[in-house]
């Protein structure tokens, strides 16, 4: 197939070809509600192209100052944390950047603009943006800047937004007009223009500040774009016809340029040389025109595709750009005679920038592109893949997958979802799972395994059949549903083979197994077995049909989730499905996750998201404390998870009020000069035991000991620990508690004071002693203290201890490696009177 296109006919068989391949491939196991809406054709005014929405469709009856809450970063809740993309995940329609990258280090500085007011910036050429408050929900199209420090942004019903300080903030100033300003430009820092539909043409001669209508007789129609050359010479692309002026506007020719039909964008390129693009109707779809003697006439350039062109740009008199929207940009060498497509990528607006050969694009679904050094190389600014699930094999290391039919990626995490990467060659798909750290699945089109964590992927003997749920029941017995077919894999995944095919109208969603025999599958009718999966049997008489996901924790114990918008979605039994309990607190539950405790999980739906912490009791909805779009949820551990969606979205989830440990006393008591800790719990969940900690400043923390817990159990549980190290009138204890999974929490702060005091003399710590003697020790007042080491024959063989001490608690460590094994005796004395002797036993 040659590249280089010059009609319909090879597109079309190509295009056909694709979509067979898509539909070949794709799995629907997992639904991405955003795939399914329709585009969204911003410009107004305009017939609305098939298969579109307009932006009024769009949003129809739907509160803006939610919707746009649903769409910008989230600000932290204190539970729920935004860490990807941290941008309005919307539509961008205009780009600019005002300075270029330089190899030195410094880069270029822009913004770009979008959907429902949505205004970003960037200080480092895309690497990474902020947010800038518009107050508005207005759709933004086009933002441009002469200097970086005056911004103008551009929008729908004749919106102007200003900024004085680089974009940081913006105010609404009047345009005196009410089309959509589909063009904009400063050509200094002082003089500007903006034109749209509905005959609206405006400028400014004091930075943005105020505008003037300008009128142009003899056109009264819509105004796409406008592009001087300097302050005098500039032109406007209208609806079959180009506007020029060569005075700066105050006069203005209307041009002739090709058929009748809409011309988007317009590029002066120099004083002779102008190109211009948009639509030309259905037998000429992306139309685009050239002119060699500044505009007098015109040439009709090469076919391209079914789209029209959005924006032209070009970098020399001969080889410039468009993009389209849905089809990306394509690429002319001979002034748009022969056209060829360079990347499919954003559909709204190309900048290029000569020096460093550096180029910015936009588009629909948060399309943010670059390119560094070459023109037809891009990459993403920001991922913005539909992620379809989430792995972490540890609290740091994880994964999330993307769709073959989207971007198609696998991404890896090492720092807890701070920072992404794809993972080259690995395959893309729908489902992700991992029964440790280096064995790991994508499901897709086919299912693929990893035993290396990630590094290689491959695809199992009798994978090539796909999967769009896999579940393991232990580490070597698992099963893939995908369509109407049910496979097993008894070695870990290495081999799987078709155990049940369904009829043909039926589709499964999703498969669990609470033990090795008994199992659900959900999609229709649920099917059964209670043998392994050898037999399979439909449940007519249940209430559940079209079921998208299944959990049972027991033979009898169950749950179905079943979408609906207004009815009961989640389904229990009790009795081993052959009744069903609708659970009619919640509403829209597509898919069960769960975290290590049994008794914590989370719904995800369409559009609601539901929590609960006692074993599905309760629920607990927070849909309003998260972005819209969650497509999956997983938990490394009781406090820890992570949520990922559409349109790049990763939520971290960290709540530290949850303690699977119920604690309800923790307390110390002083006695013979020991410190009596005890605590008392009333649930344990998975918990592998309790370390002690001991301070004396409330600063310094010192491990002194480990108690066992009692695993998982609704009985209270009491425990105790003895403190024999103690020195000083005040000690702060405190508890870990950690899981068998390695989770842990830690108790609140308990502290002890010791006010009545007698003079005391220990015994040593342990009896007999080997090779170190631990003593204490009390005083009542300051004192001056002596205690010494004898043998058995009265001899003095070390001095421990010669100097005054303050009131308080002391214990001191002696060394006793140098002495021999047997009996001796340590004396302390005082100049208050005091003395006492005790036995000490060394035994080597």
């Amino acid at each position: 197939m040659k590249s280089l296109l010059t009609g319909k006919t090879t597109l079309i068989i190509v295009l056909l070809f694709n979509c067979f391949i898509t539909a070949q491939q794709q799995d629907t196991t997992k639904d991405l509600p955003r795939l399914r809406e329709k585009p969204v054709q911003h410009r107004r005014g305009i017939e609305l192209s098939e298969n579109y929405q307009s932006y009024g469709q769009k949003y129809l009856g739907k509160n803006l100052d939610e919707e746009k809450r649903k769409l910008f970063p989230l600000v932290s809740t204190g539970v729920w944390t935004e860490l990807n993309p941290k941008v309005p995940r919307v539509d961008y329609l205009g780009i600019n950047f005002v300075n270029k990258d330089l190899p030195t280090g410094q880069a270029g500085t822009g913004w770009a603009v979008g959907d429902l007011g949505a205004l970003i910036k960037s200080t480092d050429g895309g690497t990474s943006w902020t947010v800038s408050e518009t107050n508005t929900t207005t759709p933004i199209l086009k933002v441009r800047s002469y200097d970086g420090q005056i911004v103008i942004a551009s929008g729908f019903g004749g919106l102007i937004l200003r900024s004085t300080d680089g974009g940081e903030t913006f105010t609404q100033v009047t345009s005196n007009v009410t089309g959509d300003l589909w063009g904009l430009q400063m050509i200094n820092d002082t003089l500007g223009w903006a034109c749209g539909n509905a005959n609206s043409l405006i400028k400014t001669a004091d930075g943005g500040q105020t505008w003037q209508n300008i009128e142009t007789p003899g056109y009264t129609s819509d105004y796409w774009w406008i592009d001087f050359m300097n302050e005098n010479y500039g032109f406007i692309a209208a609806n079959g016809k180009v506007l020029r002026t060569t005075d700066g506007g105050t006069n203005w020719e209307i041009i002739q340029a090709g058929d009748a039909y809409p011309l988007f964008s317009i590029d002066v390129i120099d004083s002779l040389h102008i190109a211009a693009a948009g639509y030309g109707g259905t037998s000429y779809p992306a139309k685009n025109i050239y002119s060699s003697d500044g505009g007098n006439t015109w040439v009709t350039g090469g076919m391209m595709t079914t789209s029209e062109v959005n924006c032209i740009k070009y970098i020399s008199i001969d080889t410039g750009y468009v993009v389209m929207s849905n089809i990306g940009i394509w690429k002319t060498t001979n002034r748009g005679q022969n056209w060829t497509i360079t990347g499919g990528i954003g559909e709204y607006e190309l900048q290029y920038i000569e020096e460093g050969r550096t180029g910015y694009n936009t588009g629909t679904g948060l399309k943010l592109w670059k390119a560094e050094g070459s023109y037809d190389v891009w990459k993403r600014m920001i991922i913005n893949d539909n992620f379809a699930d989430v792995f972490f094999t540890s609290e740091q290391k994880g994964f999330v997958v993307s769709p073959s039919y989207e971007y198609g990626s696998l991404y890896k995490t090492n720092d807890s979802g701070i920072s992404w990467n794809v993972v080259n060659g690995a395959p893309s798909g729908n489902e992700l799972l991992f029964l440790d750290s280096l064995t790991g699945f994508v499901g897709s089109y086919q299912i693929n395994k990893t035993t290396d964590g990630g590094v290689t992927w491959y695809v199992p003997n009798g994978g090539q059949g796909g999967a769009g749920k896999i579940f393991f029941v232990n580490q070597e017995i698992g099963w893939a549903v995908r369509s109407n077919v049910i496979y097993k894999s008894t070695d870990r995944g290495e081999n799987w083979f078709t155990q049940f095919t369904a009829p043909a109208s039926v589709h499964f969603t999703s498969i669990n197994f609470s033990d090795t025999l008994y199992g659900w599958v959900s999609g229709g009718r649920p099917y059964k077995t209670t043998d392994g999966g050898n037999n399979w049997i439909q449940q007519t008489n249940t209430i559940i049909w079209n079921s998208d996901d299944v959990y049972f924790t027991n033979t009898d114990s169950g749950w179905f989730a079943k979408y609906s918008s207004i009815n009961n979605s989640l389904f229990k039994t009790i009795d081993g499905g052959l009744t069903w309990t609708g659970i009619p607190e919640v509403i829209g539950a597509r898919k069960f996750y769960f975290f290590p405790d049994p008794i914590h999980w989370v719904i995800i739906g369409f559009s609601q998201y539901y929590i609960t912490n006692d074993y599905s009791n309760t629920w607990y909805e927070f849909t309003n404390d998260v972005p819209t779009g969650i497509n999956s949820f997983y938990a490394p551990t009781n406090i820890q998870g992570y949520a990922v969606g559409s349109l790049g979205l990763v939520l971290s989830y960290n709540d530290t009020t949850y303690i699977p440990v119920e604690l309800i006393d923790f307390s110390a008591e002083y006695t013979d000069n020991k410190i009596h800790l005890s605590w008392i719990t009333v649930t344990e969940i998975n918990n592998l035991g309790f370390e002690l900690f001991r301070s004396y400043d409330n600063n310094n923390w010192v491990k002194i000991g480990f108690v066992r817990g009692a695993g998982t159990t609704t009985e209270k549980s009491e425990y105790s620990f003895i403190d024999h190290k103690i020195y000083g009138s005040k000690i702060y204890y405190q508890i870990k508690q950690i899981d068998f999974n390695g989770t842990f929490e830690y108790s609140t702060i308990i502290e002890i004071e010791i006010s009545s005091l007698n003079f005391y003399l220990s015994q040593n710590y342990p009896n007999p002693a080997n090779p170190i003697a631990n003593i204490s020790f009390t005083l009542p007042q300051k004192s001056f203290v002596e205690i010494n080491l004898y043998s058995i024959n009265g001899e003095l063989v070390k001095q421990i201890l010669n100097e005054e001490k303050e009131k308080g608690i002391y214990n001191l460590e002696v060394k006793l490696n140098d002495f021999a094994s047997g009996v001796y005796f340590y004396k302390m004395t005082t100049d208050k009177g005091f003395y006492d002797v005790k036995k000490l036993v060394l035994l080597k």
